[in-house]
């Protein structure tokens, strides 16, 4: 995902309504995108994307997938998955 340098919010209701903010990356929380902002205060935090005009700062594109584009899709996904797996076999156990 190519991010802007900067995000409005657009969350009517929150108190950061209207304040354009920078970004510095993103992540999935509980299955939503959240972009890593620098707030006000100078700290960092994590906000839902939905709540950003992020979405309409984006081109948006429209992609179309046949039949063997999706069984290739597919492959890759398979494929990233058992690395992930293997991973995290080598790995071990990581401390949280």
């Amino acid at each position: 995902m190519n991010l802007p340098e900067k995000v409005r919010i657009t969350w009517a209701d929150h108190r950061l309504y209207g304040v354009e903010l920078p970004v510095h990356g993103w992540h999935h929380i509980g299955g939503e995108i959240h972009l890593l902002l620098t707030l006000p205060d100078g700290s960092r935090g994590y906000f839902p994307a939905a709540g950003t005009a992020l979405f309409d700062a984006q081109e948006r594109t429209t992609l179309t997938l046949d039949g063997n584009s999706v069984r290739q899709l597919r492959q890759l996904i398979v494929a990233l998955q058992a690395r992930n797996r293997r991973r995290r076999r080598v790995g071990g156990q990581t401390s949280k």
